[in-house]
């Protein structure tokens, strides 16, 4: 029988190696508990993750929507933009109509001579006048401004601020007609015929400011005392006041008006 020593050498066994193995208890709850540790660490990393995921999500759906909304109110902005060129364009097709109107109308002043010249200017000052009443308004003028050396320009424009060329117009201080002749006048200057009757207005008015035109050797003053009669103005004349009322520059004005469609600036 072989010795202890013999068998030990032979297969490796000793009394150590069969010894049990004893496992240390508070190692394995060391051990445990690091476990235990680990998994609650990962479990917060993975809730982190998700936070973290959760919020780029949001922060990209937010750019998102801002990108929508600057698209939406750039292609706003755009169609405004689009909308006021073709209002642009429209106004500067509408300035070019019209500048081709004046220059139509200057072309045919040139051609044209008295009562023609005074009809055009009157349809251009008032298009919507009665042609056949601009005819008549016309004749007069040219009739009675060629007898009494009267400017038919200025005739037109004290029409066009006292009346509008309306035969029928009558003021609060009672002027009557296209030239707003005050009733005395009828007496002083022995009128026959209604005032309402545009060749008796025009006859009698251009009588008036032609009284006028001698007395004060002044277009301003002439068109003020037309307006507010010759009393208010020799008054405030005496007292070296200022006697005009904003009347004289509104029709002359409009006299400077017709004398562009002449082709001339001239001043009076």
């Amino acid at each position: 029988m072989e010795s202890a020593q013999e068998l030990e050498a032979a297969t490796g066994w000793n009394e150590e190696t069969t010894r049990p193995v004893v496992i240390d208890a508070g190692a394995s709850r060391e051990w445990t508990a690091s476990g235990r540790g680990f998994r609650v660490l990962l479990a917060l990393q993975v809730v982190a993750l998700a936070a973290l995921i959760a919020g780029v999500l949001v922060v990209r759906n937010l750019v998102i929507d801002a990108r929508h909304e600057a698209l939406a109110q750039h292609e706003a902005t755009a169609a405004k933009l689009n909308a006021l060129s073709g209002q642009l364009t429209a106004l500067h097709a509408q300035q070019d109509g019209v500048e081709k109107e004046v220059s139509a109308v200057r072309q045919l002043v040139a051609s044209h001579t008295g009562e023609d010249v005074i009809f055009l200017k009157m349809m251009v000052l008032k298009p919507t006048l009665d042609p056949e009443l601009a005819r008549r308004i016309a004749r007069s003028v040219h009739q009675y401004c060629t007898l009494y050396h009267r400017d038919p320009d200025l005739a037109l424009a004290i029409m066009t601020v006292e009346s509008d060329f309306n035969p029928k117009a009558e003021s609060p201080a009672g002027a009557v007609g296209l030239m707003q002749v005050m009733p005395h006048w009828k007496k002083v200057l022995g009128i026959q015929g209604d005032l309402r009757d545009p060749e008796v207005s025009i006859q009698y008015g251009l009588q008036v400011l032609g009284f006028y035109q001698e007395m004060y050797k002044d277009t301003e003053l002439a068109l003020t005392a037309y307006n507010r009669g010759p009393g208010p103005v020799d008054n405030a004349l005496v007292k070296g006041r200022d006697p005009r009322n904003g009347y004289a520059p509104r029709v002359l004005q409009v006299y400077e008006r017709l004398k562009k469609l002449n082709g001339s600036a001239e001043k009076m």
